[in-house]
């Protein structure tokens, strides 16, 4: 895939929702003129986002993460957990972040074991 291709940049526009940022928005009662001034936009722009008509650069969304508190996936709508990237980081050692992952490959089968397994410590520990 060519980065300028047109089929495929259509195709990833598409998938990025802004729902999120709204969401951040309207729950910390952030304006949008406030959020435009701090990633270096106009609240036009902010507003083109949020309908969808408009991309945010890379440079765009790390200044709207960081004055949000949030990490980017979160804004366009890749994941609900809006923790910033250092703070996942920070929670887990790296043996703990390499568990994840290998829980995170395996088939969805396995992985019900696993948490049906990990369930059932939880309880016993009551």
């Amino acid at each position: 895939m060519l980065i300028n291709d047109k089929e495929h940049y259509d195709k990833v526009k598409s998938s990025i929702s802004m729902d999120n940022l709204r969401k951040l928005l309207d729950s910390k009662d952030y304006s949008i003129t406030k959020l435009a001034t701090r990633a270096g936009v106009s609240g036009s722009t902010i507003n083109s986002y949020l309908n969808g008509q408009k991309i945010p650069s890379l440079t765009t969304l790390v200044s709207m993460a960081n004055y949000l508190n949030c990490n980017i996936d979160f804004l366009i709508g890749r994941t609900n957990i809006p923790l910033r990237v250092d703070e996942v980081n920070s929670m887990w050692d790296d043996e703990t972040n390499i568990t994840i992952r290998n829980l995170i490959d395996l088939p969805k089968q396995k992985r019900e074991l696993v948490d049906a397994y990990i369930k059932g410590l939880m309880n016993k520990e009551k």
